[in-house]
């Protein structure tokens, strides 16, 4: 694990191995700007909250700037996550310093970004920055709206938007952050769009740009983009006298499976997910000592029925003006869409799902969904991805929904006013929705080129030639790329990693003959009743501290850790026998500070099923 020195409010490091970042004055290397604030608003805003939107800003920042490893499985891992150290001057160190704040955001963002945190709150000598600095375009009409809402420029945000506005008659403060000129001009035009449609007086815009300056951005996933986002929300919301705001996301991308089996922890982003809505609403709350609240009005949607909001609305026509890509920097006049990146591919799918490619055609993307060639590169990798998570998603019974997608459980006691077990089944029912609009984007696309596939008129490496011709796998492959494809995409749809306890012999037993006896069945046996006990419970398997550990198998926390590193060595044969990529976290997960656990993608099976054969080779 990379460690990191962040020291904040500071034109220079005091050492060699710390970062130095700064808001304002001498050194300055970090943008924190707000727009098109009444003078009224600006009164309103106290300097706790200015304290926390340079805390924000300096989380963000520092997120863009410091790389993290390679997103190969190769030592993946131990390279992926970061431990960041941060010294941050504020105004109220008295706040800041409190234990439960101290807390919440360090288990915040550490399920957002996968990342550990702490941080060194001290008082901001004086005088500090002024609040006025961070303010410009001040404005003296009035800005009383119904609510305040997060705005990206996206299709989520703006369907959110528009369903709030036009359908609802709601007036709306619409915040949105931006980067780069690009996102804002998107954000911009959507805005005037509306305004020219006749709602000028329920809509109002006010854009923030933070960013590092003179810093070349390392890290591009931005897992920690949502708590500056919403900071800024809450920022506005309290300006404006309210305690609460909206964001705009729909309810599959806010619980966000894996693509991959490699895809963990934060690489599968948690921008919107209900367990850091809940800690972001614990966290405000202790520092404001008010009850704030986060709403999420698109929860329950998939993202073709909140395209179809924006149909609904009458404002199709503004449809194509929404940009929903992670690569700006490529973007040109007439091509905003790259059409490789996840957001991008699931878009598309939405957009041919509810009907709506008139109002967007794909000529507006650089790469088609279905009729491109990816296999140049690693795209086609993240367009197979997707479709085989949700065909497996669709083919998996109720019963079976929290077993073979643990993430999920992660989620269910964070829905106000739901069970666990109602959140479950209507968790099964949106994603059984959404893995229907995705089967029917791809059986649509084969009977429209039934005549093209048939005569291998579309490139091998298409999407649409790869999943058609895995229902033809007697006939011989159309090129060395498809056959290998089809071995991938066979490869991403094998079983998770299942084992199973001989107790009587203590032994754990693994598919193909692979066996762990002796010292390593001690470590799992000492992590197993937490594995048990949530799977049974239906809940988040907690991790047991190192020093548990390091006491059930009686030996001291060096000991402990080698054996540990034994115990993955002992499980690489299931690489060749089992085709399962490895990573450290495959099966025994640790986390800085919190401990080991079983991962909570394993299944757990009965001695009887464990199959000691080698399984034949896929062709």
């Amino acid at each position: 694990m990379k460690r990191f020195q962040i020291a904040c409010g500071v034109s220079q490091p005091s050492t060699s191995d710390t970062i130095a970042m700064n808001c304002q004055g001498e050194g300055k290397n970090v943008n924190l700007r707000i727009d098109y604030i009444t003078r009224t608003m600006l009164g309103n805003v106290p300097d706790l909250l200015i304290d926390l939107l340079e805390v924000a800003a300096y989380i963000y920042c520092a997120d863009q700037r410091l790389g993290r490893g390679s997103d190969k499985l190769t030592n993946f891992g131990e390279n992926w996550r970061r431990s960041l150290h941060f010294s941050i001057p504020v105004r109220h160190p008295e706040v800041w310093q409190q234990d439960d704040v101290q807390k919440l955001l360090v288990e915040t963002l550490g399920f957002l970004s996968d990342d550990s945190y702490s941080f060194d709150f001290h008082r901001a000598n004086a005088p500090a920055q002024s609040k006025e600095l961070y303010f410009s375009d001040l404005i003296d009409a009035s800005m009383e709206h119904d609510e305040v809402a997060m705005f990206s420029g996206g299709i989520d945000s703006f369907a959110g938007a528009v369903d709030d506005i036009v359908t609802l008659g709601k007036s709306i403060t619409l915040v949105g952050h931006y980067s780069s000129s690009k996102v804002r001009n998107v954000q911009k035009c959507l805005i005037e769009g509306l305004k020219q449609s006749g709602f000028d007086r329920k809509v109002s815009y006010i854009p923030v740009w933070v960013t590092n300056q003179g810093v070349t951005a390392r890290e591009f996933t931005q897992r920690t983009r949502s708590f500056l986002f919403a900071c800024l929300g809450l920022v506005i919301a309290r300006m404006s006298g309210k305690e609460s705001f909206s964001f705009y996301e729909n309810g599959v991308v806010s619980i966000n499976l894996p693509l991959a089996g490699d895809v963990v922890g934060g690489r599968a982003t948690r921008t919107t997910h209900p367990k850091v809505l809940r800690g972001l609403e614990a966290l405000f709350s202790t520092l404001l000592d008010c009850p704030i609240q986060i709403r999420t009005p698109l929860q329950w949607l998939t993202k073709r029925e909140v395209t179809q909001k924006i149909r609904d609305a009458g404002m199709s026509n503004l449809l194509s003006m929404t940009n929903s890509c992670t690569r700006p920097r490529i973007w040109t006049e007439t091509q905003k869409h790259c059409g490789v990146c996840s957001q991008c591919i699931d878009r598309r799918f939405a957009i041919l799902a509810a009907g709506m490619e008139e109002f967007e055609p794909a000529k507006n993307y650089m790469r088609d969904l279905l009729l491109a060639d990816r296999s140049t590169d690693d795209d086609m990798r993240m367009a197979l991805n997707y479709v085989s998570l949700f065909q497996r998603v669709g083919a998996t019974s109720k019963e079976r929904f929290l077993i073979d997608f643990p993430e999920v459980v992660s989620a269910l006691d964070k829905f106000t006013g739901l069970s666990a077990d109602e959140s479950g089944d209507r968790l099964y029912d949106l994603f059984q929705r959404h893995a229907r609009a995705v089967e029917a984007v791809i059986t649509g696309g084969v009977t429209k080129h039934a005549h093209a596939l048939y005569r291998n008129e579309l490139p091998a490496g298409s999407l649409l030639a790869v999943c058609f011709s895995r229902g033809h796998v007697d006939a011989a492959p159309a090129s060395d790329y498809d056959s290998q494809a089809k071995a991938f995409i066979d490869r991403l749809t094998a079983p998770v990693l299942e084992f199973a306890i001989e107790t009587r012999k203590k032994r754990v037993l693994f598919h193909g003959g692979l066996t762990l006896d002796g010292a390593n069945f001690k470590v799992v046996d000492a992590l197993l009743k937490n594995f048990r006990e949530a799977k049974a419970a239906g809940m988040e398997v907690s991790f047991l501290p190192a020093t548990s550990l390091s006491q059930h198998l009686e030996c001291n926390d060096q000991s402990m850790r080698q054996q540990v590193r034994r115990l993955r060595k002992e499980l690489d044969p299931l690489v060749v026998t089992l085709g399962v990529p490895l990573d450290q976290n495959t099966f025994i997960q640790n986390k800085e500070r919190a401990g080991y656990r079983l991962n909570p993608t394993l299944r757990e099976i009965a001695v009887a099923d464990i199959k000691t054969y080698l399984p034949p080779t896929h062709a």
